[in-house]
């Protein structure tokens, strides 16, 4: 062995040698894991503080849940949230989405203003975790909750087979949540004190928005500037539910919510910069309940079929987007699962030939588009 083949053997045993001892001393000495974990814990806080993009004059439109109630690891369910003119206001919380939103590490406290599209479990599962999470974090105004009410078409309760069952509106769902939590916000009333958690925060209000007509809207919030009008899409028998039509400093974008392909949702989208909208690939989804079928789950085969018809699959909202002259279209409430690459360019099959040269993403939790004012800018992050 060489003078310098030795001095490498020689070098490499002490860097092993200091390395072990270095892994030894933080392994056994508590004052040094301790010291590691304050290091640890201050980086992240400093790099936690997102509260800038509240008044930075962009709007931000930010996914925090883009699956459906069909399983899927890498996606919550349904919700947007909408960053600007020092506001957020969240659209829908589905089920696993308040985990979502909190690793994008926005500021909790802001989130002052709840719209539901529609009471579908997958839409407002989480709206619990959302009203008592934001109040720990330090809001200390009611929170605020919008969305449909009962439908005048169905009478509620329906008698099926000997039970009743009821066809609520926002008012009720809330009433719901609230008294589920109520325990839980006393607990931490009692427990921390009004001047850290303040009871009123501990509030939640429902308001219900009344029925538009085909071309019209309702505006649901209107501050600093935001402005955020709903109107009625078709996800029939579910009536009435709402879309989003959201407004800042001459910048638009569109949450369609849950609907099957329909024309109001291209008239309150015309020459949005952005629209998010829902897809649900038929043939993938006609698949799966076809496998269903050939493992004798009949049952679920035929409900898998039936959502079919009151949602757009990813062609018909390319479509959507070309009448409406939508710069970005966004997909979201993605039907079904898309686990890998193969997937994700089946769901996509014909979207390119139907929207032309217009601009097309797979959304996914954690996507951020930026709309910044005074420019016809889009840009794209991801949060998580």
């Amino acid at each position: 062995m060489g003078r310098k083949a030795r001095f490498a053997a020689v070098l490499a045993a002490v860097v092993v040698a200091l390395g072990l001892a270095v892994f030894a001393a933080v392994w056994t000495v508590p004052s040094l894991q301790d010291g590691i974990t304050r290091r640890v814990i201050a980086g992240r806080l400093a790099a936690n503080d997102r509260g800038a993009l509240l008044t930075d004059k962009g709007l931000h439109i930010v996914l925090c849940g883009t699956g459906s109630p069909m399983p899927d690891p890498s996606r919550a369910n349904a919700c947007t949230a909408v960053v600007a003119g020092g506001h957020i206001v969240i659209i829908d919380t589905g089920p696993g989405s308040w985990a979502k939103f909190a690793q994008t590490r926005l500021p909790a406290s802001a989130i002052d203003t709840v719209l539901l599209t529609h009471l579908h479990s997958d839409h407002i599962g989480a709206l619990g975790e959302f009203a008592v999470q934001s109040w720990i974090a330090g809001r200390k105004v009611p929170l605020e909750v919008f969305g449909p009410g009962r439908p005048q078409e169905i009478k509620a309760p329906l008698d099926i087979e000997g039970d009743a069952y009821g066809v609520s509106g926002t008012a009720d769902v809330v009433r719901g949540f609230a008294m589920a939590y109520d325990s839980d916000s006393g607990f931490r009333i009692v427990h921390h004190g009004t001047d850290y958690l303040a009871p009123e925060g501990a509030r939640i209000i429902a308001h219900e928005i009344p029925k538009p007509d085909l071309g019209q809207s309702v505006t649901v919030f209107d501050k600093d500037g935001l402005k955020i009008s709903a109107f009625l899409v078709n996800h029939h028998p579910v009536e009435p539910a709402f879309g989003y039509r959201i407004e800042y400093l001459g910048r638009v974008a569109v949450v369609s919510g849950d609907t099957k392909k329909f024309d109001n949702v291209a008239v309150f989208s015309k020459d949005a910069d952005l629209l998010v909208h829902e897809a649900l690939n038929v043939e993938m989804v006609r698949n799966i309940a076809a496998g269903l079928d050939n493992a004798g789950i009949h049952r679920l085969a035929k409900m898998a079929r039936d959502t079919i018809n009151y949602h757009t699959s990813p062609v018909e909202a390319a479509e959507i987007a070309n009448e409406a002259h939508v710069k970005l279209l966004v997909y979201s409430h993605v039907v079904p699962p898309l686990p890998n690459a193969l997937m994700r360019h089946i769901f996509l099959r014909g979207v390119d030939e139907a929207r032309g040269a217009g601009d097309t993403r797979l959304g996914y939790d954690g996507m951020m588009i930026t709309l910044p004012t005074g420019s016809q800018e889009i840009s794209i992050s991801d949060l998580l």
